[in-house]
């Protein structure tokens, strides 16, 4: 008898432990839900949640209705002639009016397809925005909004027919809501945060639907998804937050430590000891680093501890990149003009969880310029007053990255030269960009969307950066050099090589930033005869003494060209006072002429911008060039 009730009394103990732990899974705890309360009685949070109830408002204008067809790829959805973004229009999903066109682009699939997408990224705004405002005033009216449109999702997803970009079906990559696992996850990542959420007002049927008809077969999609760069990080988040929403430490596991592909692995593989992601590109920095910081988020109601120096050092070091003007370079792939204060929605979330001084600055750092709207801040419960003045940085190396960056008070000269970046890497070893404290006076233009010709004619060449194209063909993807960096308080000096980007050929750079002064020394050398181009992406056009209209057709998307030669020296003053001053080892050919320039982000018609190539011919090149920047 006495074991009998013994036995019954461990199965009602494991029953209660297993009902406990079926509740430990969460997004917010009680502190943070708190800290929501607290911040959205300050002015700040009142902000915040006036503009996500816009969101909301917004939104409800229209249908909202899931739409019966699936996505495409949201880089199609950009004029191939202007590369600007078309303009959305809710009531025409098969007309997309290009402003710079001045016409509606029809019967073209591939638009039609990236059209959802665009009505897929206004739904996951609304869930979020409901979820914030329900977590803030506590009103069910917005978890109901969230549970109607899962449901609606719940009911249409499992019709949806597993597609890539082009409709076709390909392993490990595709999508069923969009044309690509990537946004897929980017979708769930978030969804399931907003699902947690408000399941509080949901009948066990509902819970049930949407469960059996998004979260369940969206995390098997995924889990069967695979890569080697940041689409698996975005992989394994979104498999995190779907595992917490269905309450399943199995489905949490298989992100957390699948082989290779797993969040433990991954972050091993492709984080750099200096804090960098491999990809070689500020943008395609945070972006995987938002997927990074929201697993850790997903995990932490297991008992899974995330945050760790790795995952800080990520944030921490691109700060040290940073323009005086909050901007970042546009290294490789990635919209030019990315700004800090875009970032600070994550940096309010680690902030939360890490205690750290560094991290506070960065925030007071955003906050001196632009007002505090992110969503995430709600998280904080903190005020951060207005800083007297932006911290002085200094000059950096970053030996992983390849990539040294030289100051000299706001000015500051970055120089390229590490690893290829893989997918998202441009050929473009020893280039360099300049920021002369009030703008940038020689761009790296990242690049436009990937769906736009351009963007493989021009911008991920060589010829679309400021360093040497030899033979007129683009540098070999290979590992460049950093020689040595020496920094100075005024400065300092950079020596680096382009490893084998040529067989045959040698490339040196060297760097001395003096105060205003830029001392650059581009040396090429072999022991065969080749065609040199060195070339500057200027941003405003030069007037060329005795220049004659030429033509590049080995360089296609450079027009009106004019050309003089036999020059063995050039100088000129930019508009804003930067002077010049370049001299060529012998005889050259001076070329300039217009090109796409700084691309543009959402309608806005991008910066045309004026390639000056230097041609010299022969078994050397040897360019000295001295910038005096503006004081």
């Amino acid at each position: 008898m006495s074991n009998r009730w013994l036995f019954l009394c461990l199965l009602w103990l494991a029953g209660i432990i297993s009902a406990q732990q079926k509740q430990d899974f969460y997004f917010y705890t009680e502190d943070d839900l708190k800290n929501v309360r607290i911040s959205s009685q300050t002015d700040w949070g009142q902000r915040i949640l006036s503009n996500l109830k816009s969101v909301v408002e917004e939104r409800e204008l229209h249908d909202l209705s899931i739409p019966t067809l699936e996505g495409g790829h949201g880089h199609h959805y950009f004029c191939p002639i202007h590369n600007t973004q078309f303009v959305f229009d809710w009531n025409r999903p098969q007309e997309h009016y290009c402003e710079a066109c001045k016409k509606a682009w029809k019967g073209v699939p591939k638009y039609d397809w990236a059209w959802v997408n665009f009505v897929h990224a206004a739904n996951l705004k609304y869930l979020t925005a409901n979820m914030y405002l329900y977590m803030a005033t506590e009103l069910p009216a917005y978890a109901y909004k969230i549970k109607d449109m899962l449901l609606d999702l719940s009911k249409k997803y499992p019709a949806y027919i597993i597609h890539d970009r082009e409709r076709k079906y390909t392993p490990g990559t595709s999508g069923k809501m969009y044309g690509q696992s990537l946004d897929e996850a980017v979708w769930a990542i978030d969804a399931a945060r907003a699902y947690s959420v408000a399941s509080s007002v949901m009948t066990d049927q509902e819970r049930m639907q949407i469960e059996k008809g998004y979260l369940r077969p969206c995390a098997e999609l995924l889990m069967n998804s695979r890569d080697k760069g940041n689409w698996q990080v975005w992989h394994n988040g979104a498999i995190m937050a779907l595992g917490v929403a269905l309450k399943n430490d199995s489905i949490i596991d298989v992100a957390l430590n699948k082989p290779i592909c797993g969040y433990r692995d991954m972050m091993k593989n492709n984080v750099y000891g200096d804090g960098w992601w491999n990809e070689g590109s500020v943008v395609y920095h945070f972006y995987p680093l938002r997927a990074i910081l929201l697993s850790a988020e997903a995990v932490r109601c297991r008992n899974i501890d995330l945050y760790d120096q790795k995952m800080v050092n990520m944030f921490l070091s691109p700060i040290q990149m940073l323009y005086s003007d909050l901007s970042f370079p546009s290294q490789n792939d990635g919209w030019y003009g990315t700004r800090l204060v875009e970032q600070a929605g994550l940096y309010e979330v680690v902030a939360v969880r890490i205690n750290d001084d560094n991290l506070n600055e960065v925030l007071a750092l955003c906050y001196q310029e632009n007002d505090r709207l992110a969503p995430e801040a709600l998280l904080s419960g903190r005020s951060y007053d207005k800083m007297v003045s932006k911290p002085e940085l200094e000059s950096k190396l970053f030996p992983n990255l390849g990539v040294g960056v030289l100051r000299s008070g706001k000015r500051c000269v970055v120089l390229k030269s590490g690893p290829t970046g893989g997918l998202h890497g441009h050929p473009d070893k020893l280039s360099i960009s300049i920021h002369d404290g009030r703008k940038e006076i020689l761009p790296d233009l990242g690049t436009t969307a990937y769906g736009v010709p351009d963007c493989y004619e021009w911008y991920r060449r060589t010829i679309s950066h400021n360093t040497v194209t030899v033979d007129k063909h683009d540098q070999k993807s290979t590992q460049g050099e950093i020689f040595s960096f020496q920094p100075t308080k005024k400065g300092g000096t950079i020596h680096a090589g382009g490893g084998s980007v040529y067989e045959g050929v040698n490339m040196e750079r060297t760097l001395v930033l003096k105060g205003s002064v830029l001392y650059d020394k581009f040396i090429v050398d072999s022991e065969d005869e080749h065609i040199y181009d060195y070339t500057l992406i200027l941003r405003e056009p030069l007037k060329l003494s005795g220049a004659q209209n030429d033509t590049l057709p080995e360089y296609s998307r450079i027009s009106k060209i004019k050309s003089t030669k036999g020059k063995n020296c050039l100088k000129f003053t930019m508009n804003d006072g930067t002077k010049v001053s370049i001299k060529m080892s012998s005889p050259s050919c001076v070329y300039q002429g217009i090109a796409p320039g700084l691309p543009p982000k959402g309608q806005r018609e991008g910066e045309d911008v004026y390639p000056l190539i230097i041609r010299t011919k022969g078994k050397a090149m040897k360019v000295d060039v001295r910038w005096t920047l503006r004081n």
